[in-house]
Protein backbone atom coordinates (compact mmCIF):
# COMPACT_ATOMS: atom_id res chain seq x y z
CA UNK A 1 0.00 0.00 0.00
CA UNK A 2 2.80 2.38 0.62
CA UNK A 3 4.38 2.33 -2.96
CA UNK A 4 1.11 3.23 -4.00
CA UNK A 5 -0.42 5.95 -2.20
CA UNK A 6 0.62 8.89 -0.72
CA UNK A 7 -0.79 11.17 2.90
CA UNK A 8 -1.60 14.88 1.50
CA UNK A 9 -2.97 17.84 3.07
CA UNK A 10 -6.68 17.75 2.88
CA UNK A 11 -6.97 21.27 4.06
CA UNK A 12 -9.90 23.27 2.69
CA UNK A 13 -9.95 20.00 -0.30
CA UNK A 14 -12.19 17.04 -0.62
CA UNK A 15 -10.09 14.62 -0.80
CA UNK A 16 -9.29 11.37 1.61
CA UNK A 17 -6.43 11.56 3.76
CA UNK A 18 -4.31 8.43 1.81
CA UNK A 19 -4.90 7.86 -1.48
CA UNK A 20 -3.14 6.47 -4.93
CA UNK A 21 -0.59 8.94 -6.04
CA UNK A 22 -1.71 8.60 -9.67
CA UNK A 23 -5.03 10.43 -8.61
CA UNK A 24 -4.87 14.43 -7.81
CA UNK A 25 -8.36 15.70 -8.72
CA UNK A 26 -10.82 16.74 -6.05
CA UNK A 27 -13.89 14.26 -5.08
CA UNK A 28 -17.49 15.53 -5.54
CA UNK A 29 -20.45 14.83 -2.78
CA UNK A 30 -23.78 14.04 -3.60
CA UNK A 31 -27.21 13.04 -1.71
CA UNK A 32 -27.70 9.42 -2.22
CA UNK A 33 -31.16 9.70 -4.27
CA UNK A 34 -28.57 11.98 -7.03
CA UNK A 35 -26.61 8.64 -7.08
CA UNK A 36 -28.82 5.96 -7.26
CA UNK A 37 -30.87 4.64 -10.09
CA UNK A 38 -33.23 2.79 -7.78
CA UNK A 39 -33.77 2.89 -3.80
CA UNK A 40 -36.51 0.73 -2.55
CA UNK A 41 -37.40 -1.55 0.25
CA UNK A 42 -38.75 -4.67 0.51
CA UNK A 43 -42.23 -5.86 0.70
CA UNK A 44 -44.81 -4.80 3.93
CA UNK A 45 -46.50 -7.49 5.23
CA UNK A 46 -46.48 -11.38 6.22
CA UNK A 47 -45.59 -14.00 4.32
CA UNK A 48 -46.12 -17.28 4.67
CA UNK A 49 -42.92 -19.76 5.10
CA UNK A 50 -42.83 -22.37 2.51
CA UNK A 51 -40.44 -24.88 3.48
CA UNK A 52 -38.61 -26.26 1.17
CA UNK A 53 -39.12 -23.45 -1.48
CA UNK A 54 -35.83 -21.76 -3.39
CA UNK A 55 -36.34 -18.28 -2.52
CA UNK A 56 -35.01 -17.29 0.69
CA UNK A 57 -36.75 -14.81 2.66
CA UNK A 58 -34.00 -12.37 3.73
CA UNK A 59 -33.21 -10.60 7.53
CA UNK A 60 -30.99 -8.62 8.83
CA UNK A 61 -28.91 -12.19 10.30
CA UNK A 62 -28.36 -12.64 6.37
CA UNK A 63 -26.36 -10.00 5.45
CA UNK A 64 -23.07 -10.08 6.88
CA UNK A 65 -19.54 -9.58 6.01
CA UNK A 66 -20.34 -8.27 2.15
CA UNK A 67 -22.43 -10.93 1.49
CA UNK A 68 -25.88 -12.70 1.31
CA UNK A 69 -25.56 -15.86 3.56
CA UNK A 70 -28.45 -18.39 3.80
CA UNK A 71 -28.65 -22.47 4.45
CA UNK A 72 -31.35 -25.06 5.00
CA UNK A 73 -32.67 -23.06 8.29
CA UNK A 74 -33.70 -19.93 7.31
CA UNK A 75 -37.41 -19.23 5.92
CA UNK A 76 -38.45 -19.37 2.08
CA UNK A 77 -41.28 -18.86 0.08
CA UNK A 78 -43.04 -20.10 -2.79
CA UNK A 79 -41.87 -19.38 -6.27
CA UNK A 80 -45.89 -18.39 -6.73
CA UNK A 81 -45.40 -15.81 -4.07
CA UNK A 82 -42.35 -14.73 -4.89
CA UNK A 83 -43.17 -14.09 -8.92
CA UNK A 84 -46.34 -12.42 -7.39
CA UNK A 85 -44.36 -9.97 -5.31
CA UNK A 86 -40.78 -9.63 -6.87
CA UNK A 87 -42.17 -9.42 -10.49
CA UNK A 88 -41.60 -5.36 -10.17
CA UNK A 89 -38.91 -5.45 -8.23
CA UNK A 90 -36.23 -5.87 -11.16
CA UNK A 91 -33.38 -7.43 -9.03
CA UNK A 92 -30.14 -7.12 -10.63
CA UNK A 93 -26.65 -8.84 -9.63
CA UNK A 94 -24.92 -5.84 -8.00
CA UNK A 95 -27.35 -4.23 -6.50
CA UNK A 96 -26.55 -3.37 -3.19
CA UNK A 97 -28.76 -4.92 0.30
CA UNK A 98 -28.60 -2.71 3.37
CA UNK A 99 -30.41 -3.39 6.34
CA UNK A 100 -32.36 -0.52 7.61
CA UNK A 101 -34.79 -1.92 10.86
CA UNK A 102 -33.71 -3.47 13.95
CA UNK A 103 -30.20 -4.32 12.88
CA UNK A 104 -29.17 -1.48 10.95
CA UNK A 105 -26.11 -0.73 8.61
CA UNK A 106 -25.40 -4.13 7.39
CA UNK A 107 -24.80 -4.05 3.78
CA UNK A 108 -24.14 -6.63 1.15
CA UNK A 109 -24.36 -7.03 -2.93
CA UNK A 110 -26.31 -9.31 -3.95
CA UNK A 111 -24.58 -11.78 -6.29
CA UNK A 112 -27.33 -14.26 -7.44
CA UNK A 113 -30.77 -12.57 -7.86
CA UNK A 114 -32.59 -16.00 -8.58
CA UNK A 115 -33.28 -17.05 -5.16
CA UNK A 116 -33.16 -13.48 -2.56
CA UNK A 117 -37.18 -11.75 -1.19
CA UNK A 118 -36.45 -9.82 1.27
CA UNK A 119 -39.09 -7.88 3.83
CA UNK A 120 -39.07 -3.98 4.31
CA UNK A 121 -36.46 -4.34 6.97
CA UNK A 122 -33.77 -4.33 4.27
CA UNK A 123 -33.40 -1.36 1.01
CA UNK A 124 -32.04 -1.88 -2.40
CA UNK A 125 -29.84 0.52 -3.55
CA UNK A 126 -28.64 0.35 -7.38
CA UNK A 127 -25.86 2.16 -9.19
CA UNK A 128 -25.60 2.91 -12.67
CA UNK A 129 -22.63 5.72 -13.27
CA UNK A 130 -20.35 4.21 -10.34
CA UNK A 131 -18.56 1.83 -9.09
CA UNK A 132 -20.69 -0.96 -7.29
CA UNK A 133 -18.02 -2.40 -5.34
CA UNK A 134 -16.49 1.51 -4.39
CA UNK A 135 -19.95 2.22 -3.41
CA UNK A 136 -20.36 -0.85 -1.10
CA UNK A 137 -16.88 -0.11 0.54
CA UNK A 138 -17.65 3.34 1.10
CA UNK A 139 -21.30 2.15 2.37
CA UNK A 140 -18.79 -0.09 5.43
CA UNK A 141 -16.96 3.58 6.37
CA UNK A 142 -17.48 4.93 9.13
CA UNK A 143 -18.66 8.16 8.09
CA UNK A 144 -21.64 6.62 5.99
CA UNK A 145 -22.82 4.55 9.51
CA UNK A 146 -22.53 7.52 11.13
CA UNK A 147 -24.92 9.04 9.31
CA UNK A 148 -27.20 6.15 9.27
CA UNK A 149 -27.02 6.72 12.75
CA UNK A 150 -27.81 10.10 12.82
CA UNK A 151 -31.01 9.31 10.54
CA UNK A 152 -32.51 6.42 12.57
CA UNK A 153 -35.54 7.04 14.41
CA UNK A 154 -36.30 5.09 17.89
CA UNK A 155 -38.96 3.18 18.25
CA UNK A 156 -40.31 -0.23 19.37
CA UNK A 157 -37.48 -0.88 16.43
CA UNK A 158 -35.01 1.17 15.28
CA UNK A 159 -35.10 2.10 11.36
CA UNK A 160 -34.24 4.58 9.23
CA UNK A 161 -37.11 5.74 6.24
CA UNK A 162 -35.95 5.54 2.46
CA UNK A 163 -36.38 9.63 2.57
CA UNK A 164 -34.09 10.16 4.73
CA UNK A 165 -31.64 7.59 3.75
CA UNK A 166 -31.74 9.37 0.21
CA UNK A 167 -30.18 12.32 1.87
CA UNK A 168 -27.01 10.61 2.98
CA UNK A 169 -24.30 12.41 1.39
CA UNK A 170 -22.17 10.27 -1.03
CA UNK A 171 -18.66 11.34 -1.20
CA UNK A 172 -17.63 10.60 -4.97
CA UNK A 173 -13.82 10.31 -6.72
CA UNK A 174 -13.57 9.88 -10.42
CA UNK A 175 -14.59 6.02 -11.79
CA UNK A 176 -10.85 4.74 -12.33
CA UNK A 177 -10.21 6.10 -9.25
CA UNK A 178 -13.49 4.70 -7.57
CA UNK A 179 -12.46 1.11 -9.46
CA UNK A 180 -8.63 1.68 -8.06
CA UNK A 181 -10.01 1.97 -4.49
CA UNK A 182 -12.32 -0.64 -4.84
CA UNK A 183 -10.26 -3.43 -6.40
CA UNK A 184 -7.43 -3.17 -3.38
CA UNK A 185 -10.58 -2.92 -0.82
CA UNK A 186 -11.70 -6.30 -2.33
CA UNK A 187 -8.40 -8.22 -2.11
CA UNK A 188 -8.76 -7.65 1.80
CA UNK A 189 -11.78 -8.48 1.75
CA UNK A 190 -10.58 -11.65 0.07
CA UNK A 191 -7.78 -12.61 2.48
CA UNK A 192 -10.31 -12.20 5.39
CA UNK A 193 -12.38 -14.17 3.67
CA UNK A 194 -9.69 -16.64 3.26
CA UNK A 195 -8.66 -16.86 6.92
CA UNK A 196 -12.29 -17.19 7.97
CA UNK A 197 -12.65 -19.98 5.51
CA UNK A 198 -9.65 -21.79 7.07
CA UNK A 199 -10.71 -20.62 10.49
CA UNK A 200 -13.97 -22.92 9.81
CA UNK A 201 -11.76 -26.01 7.99
CA UNK A 202 -9.42 -25.99 11.55
CA UNK A 203 -12.85 -25.95 13.91
CA UNK A 204 -14.45 -28.61 12.13
CA UNK A 205 -11.54 -30.69 11.72
CA UNK A 206 -10.85 -30.64 15.47
CA UNK A 207 -14.39 -31.45 16.08
CA UNK A 208 -14.39 -34.32 14.49
CA UNK A 209 -10.85 -35.80 15.76
CA UNK A 210 -12.96 -35.09 18.97
CA UNK A 211 -16.13 -37.25 18.24
CA UNK A 212 -13.72 -39.82 17.16
CA UNK A 213 -12.13 -40.00 20.23
CA UNK A 214 -14.51 -40.01 22.09
CA UNK A 215 -16.15 -42.58 21.03
CA UNK A 216 -13.33 -44.43 20.69
CA UNK A 217 -12.86 -44.76 16.91
CA UNK A 218 -9.55 -42.88 17.54
CA UNK A 219 -6.60 -44.16 19.85
CA UNK A 220 -3.26 -43.28 20.56
CA UNK A 221 -0.16 -45.78 21.18
CA UNK A 222 3.13 -45.45 23.14
CA UNK A 223 5.98 -44.91 22.27
CA UNK A 224 6.44 -48.59 21.17
CA UNK A 225 3.65 -48.73 19.30
CA UNK A 226 1.75 -50.62 21.85
CA UNK A 227 -1.76 -49.94 22.67
CA UNK A 228 -2.84 -47.84 25.74
CA UNK A 229 -5.01 -49.73 28.55
CA UNK A 230 -8.94 -49.50 28.22
CA UNK A 231 -10.73 -46.48 28.82
CA UNK A 232 -12.20 -46.36 32.41
CA UNK A 233 -15.86 -45.05 32.69
CA UNK A 234 -16.31 -42.72 36.05
CA UNK A 235 -18.19 -39.47 36.88
CA UNK A 236 -17.17 -36.03 36.37
CA UNK A 237 -17.35 -35.80 40.47
CA UNK A 238 -14.35 -38.98 40.57
CA UNK A 239 -11.92 -36.73 38.40
CA UNK A 240 -12.48 -33.21 39.03
CA UNK A 241 -13.17 -30.40 41.72
CA UNK A 242 -15.47 -27.51 41.80
CA UNK A 243 -14.82 -24.21 43.23
CA UNK A 244 -16.93 -20.88 43.28
CA UNK A 245 -16.26 -17.27 43.03
CA UNK A 246 -17.98 -14.07 44.63
CA UNK A 247 -16.34 -11.64 42.72
CA UNK A 248 -18.62 -9.06 41.44
CA UNK A 249 -18.63 -7.34 38.27
CA UNK A 250 -19.73 -4.12 40.33
CA UNK A 251 -17.14 -4.29 43.06
CA UNK A 252 -14.09 -4.70 40.37
CA UNK A 253 -15.25 -1.33 38.12
CA UNK A 254 -12.45 0.54 39.31
CA UNK A 255 -10.05 -2.10 39.59
CA UNK A 256 -6.72 -1.92 37.55
CA UNK A 257 -4.18 -3.94 37.80
CA UNK A 258 -2.03 -7.24 35.71
CA UNK A 259 -4.06 -10.07 36.93
CA UNK A 260 -6.50 -11.62 34.36
CA UNK A 261 -10.17 -11.57 34.78
CA UNK A 262 -12.36 -13.77 33.21
CA UNK A 263 -16.17 -12.94 32.67
CA UNK A 264 -19.05 -15.35 30.50
CA UNK A 265 -17.08 -14.24 27.14
CA UNK A 266 -14.01 -14.75 28.25
CA UNK A 267 -11.22 -12.11 29.59
CA UNK A 268 -13.40 -9.53 31.19
CA UNK A 269 -10.16 -7.12 32.18
CA UNK A 270 -7.20 -7.15 34.07
CA UNK A 271 -7.36 -6.44 38.31
CA UNK A 272 -4.85 -6.00 41.08
CA UNK A 273 -5.27 -9.54 42.31
CA UNK A 274 -5.65 -13.20 41.74
CA UNK A 275 -7.87 -16.23 43.31
CA UNK A 276 -6.20 -19.38 41.60
CA UNK A 277 -2.20 -19.86 41.40
CA UNK A 278 -2.47 -22.43 38.89
CA UNK A 279 -4.20 -23.14 35.54
CA UNK A 280 -8.18 -24.24 35.69
CA UNK A 281 -10.61 -24.71 33.62
CA UNK A 282 -14.21 -22.84 34.17
CA UNK A 283 -17.55 -22.88 33.39
CA UNK A 284 -20.22 -20.65 32.70
CA UNK A 285 -23.21 -21.20 35.16
CA UNK A 286 -25.70 -18.20 34.68
CA UNK A 287 -27.16 -16.74 32.16
CA UNK A 288 -27.45 -16.56 27.88
CA UNK A 289 -23.68 -18.53 27.89
CA UNK A 290 -24.38 -21.25 30.13
CA UNK A 291 -22.61 -24.37 29.55
CA UNK A 292 -19.43 -22.33 27.64
CA UNK A 293 -16.26 -23.44 28.68
CA UNK A 294 -12.86 -21.35 29.51
CA UNK A 295 -9.50 -22.61 29.82
CA UNK A 296 -8.06 -20.02 32.08
CA UNK A 297 -3.98 -19.29 33.11
CA UNK A 298 -2.26 -19.55 36.24
CA UNK A 299 -2.89 -16.14 38.46
CA UNK A 300 -6.51 -15.51 37.74
CA UNK A 301 -9.62 -14.88 38.76
CA UNK A 302 -13.28 -15.46 37.21
CA UNK A 303 -16.69 -13.76 38.34
CA UNK A 304 -19.47 -15.40 40.58
CA UNK A 305 -21.22 -16.40 37.77
CA UNK A 306 -18.70 -18.56 36.71
CA UNK A 307 -17.49 -21.95 38.21
CA UNK A 308 -14.14 -23.39 38.89
CA UNK A 309 -13.49 -26.85 37.34
CA UNK A 310 -9.65 -28.36 38.82
CA UNK A 311 -8.64 -31.85 38.17
CA UNK A 312 -8.01 -34.45 40.54
CA UNK A 313 -4.92 -36.57 40.55
CA UNK A 314 -4.02 -38.47 36.97
CA UNK A 315 -6.02 -35.93 35.50
CA UNK A 316 -4.43 -34.09 32.52
CA UNK A 317 -6.07 -29.99 32.77
CA UNK A 318 -6.68 -29.95 28.95
CA UNK A 319 -8.07 -33.15 28.52
CA UNK A 320 -10.75 -32.01 31.47
CA UNK A 321 -11.22 -29.40 29.40
CA UNK A 322 -11.99 -31.21 25.98
CA UNK A 323 -14.16 -33.26 28.42
CA UNK A 324 -15.95 -30.37 29.26
CA UNK A 325 -16.48 -29.27 25.83
CA UNK A 326 -18.33 -33.21 24.88
CA UNK A 327 -20.77 -32.27 27.56
CA UNK A 328 -24.37 -31.30 26.69
CA UNK A 329 -25.08 -28.98 29.51
CA UNK A 330 -28.77 -28.07 27.97
CA UNK A 331 -30.10 -31.08 29.91
CA UNK A 332 -28.76 -29.70 33.26
CA UNK A 333 -30.10 -26.60 32.39
CA UNK A 334 -33.02 -25.18 34.96
CA UNK A 335 -35.20 -21.98 35.27
CA UNK A 336 -36.95 -20.28 32.04
CA UNK A 337 -36.02 -16.91 32.50
CA UNK A 338 -32.42 -17.07 33.39
CA UNK A 339 -30.87 -20.60 32.81
CA UNK A 340 -28.24 -22.36 35.19
CA UNK A 341 -26.44 -25.34 35.72
CA UNK A 342 -25.47 -26.73 39.01
CA UNK A 343 -22.13 -28.71 40.01
CA UNK A 344 -24.30 -30.99 42.27
CA UNK A 345 -26.36 -31.93 38.26
CA UNK A 346 -23.31 -32.13 35.81
CA UNK A 347 -20.75 -33.28 38.13
CA UNK A 348 -22.66 -37.09 37.44
CA UNK A 349 -21.96 -37.22 34.20
CA UNK A 350 -20.47 -40.47 32.83
CA UNK A 351 -17.16 -39.96 30.73
CA UNK A 352 -14.70 -42.31 29.96
CA UNK A 353 -10.90 -41.63 30.88
CA UNK A 354 -7.97 -42.64 29.07
CA UNK A 355 -4.68 -43.89 31.30
CA UNK A 356 -2.39 -40.93 31.66
CA UNK A 357 -0.21 -41.21 29.34
CA UNK A 358 -2.42 -41.10 26.87
CA UNK A 359 -4.66 -38.28 27.75
CA UNK A 360 -1.20 -35.86 27.37
CA UNK A 361 -0.91 -36.82 23.77
CA UNK A 362 -4.08 -36.45 23.37
CA UNK A 363 -3.96 -33.13 25.01
CA UNK A 364 -0.97 -32.33 23.30
CA UNK A 365 -2.68 -33.38 19.76
CA UNK A 366 -5.97 -31.30 20.79
CA UNK A 367 -3.76 -28.29 22.01
CA UNK A 368 -1.68 -28.18 18.79
CA UNK A 369 -5.01 -27.51 16.55
CA UNK A 370 -6.45 -24.67 19.07
CA UNK A 371 -2.53 -23.32 18.53
CA UNK A 372 -3.10 -22.95 14.74
CA UNK A 373 -6.78 -22.03 15.44
CA UNK A 374 -5.88 -19.13 17.82
CA UNK A 375 -2.88 -17.61 15.09
CA UNK A 376 -5.77 -17.81 12.28
CA UNK A 377 -8.12 -16.13 14.47
CA UNK A 378 -5.27 -13.48 15.50
CA UNK A 379 -4.87 -12.92 11.39
CA UNK A 380 -7.86 -11.92 10.95
CA UNK A 381 -8.45 -9.26 13.66
CA UNK A 382 -5.38 -7.64 12.33
CA UNK A 383 -6.73 -7.77 9.00
CA UNK A 384 -9.93 -7.05 9.90
CA UNK A 385 -8.28 -3.56 12.02
CA UNK A 386 -6.08 -3.23 8.84
CA UNK A 387 -9.18 -2.94 6.60
CA UNK A 388 -11.10 0.01 9.31
CA UNK A 389 -8.13 1.59 8.98
CA UNK A 390 -8.03 1.89 5.48
CA UNK A 391 -11.89 2.57 5.22
CA UNK A 392 -10.88 6.02 7.90
CA UNK A 393 -8.10 7.24 5.60
CA UNK A 394 -9.81 6.27 2.08
CA UNK A 395 -12.80 7.88 1.53
CA UNK A 396 -13.64 11.38 3.08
Amino acid sequence: MSNTTTHINTKNRLVPELRFKEFEEDWNVKPMGKVTSLLKDGTHGTHKDYPGGIHYLLSAKNIRNGEVNVDESDRTISKQEYDSIYKNYSLKENDILLTIVGTIGRIAKIKDISNIAFQRSVAFFRFENDEPDYLLQFMSSLSFQRELDKRKVISAQPGIYLGDLSKIPIYLASLPEQQKIASFLTAVDCKIQQLTKKKTLLEQYKKGVMQQLFSGQLRFKDNNGNAYPDWEEKKLGEIATKVSSNISANTIEENMGEFKLYGASGLLKKIDFFREEKPYVSIVKDGAGVGRTLLCDANSSVLGTLDIIKPKVDVVLYFLYSVLNNIRFEKYMVGSTIPHIYYKDYSSERIKIPYIKEQQKIATYLSSIDTKIESVTNKITQTQSFKKGLLQQMFV
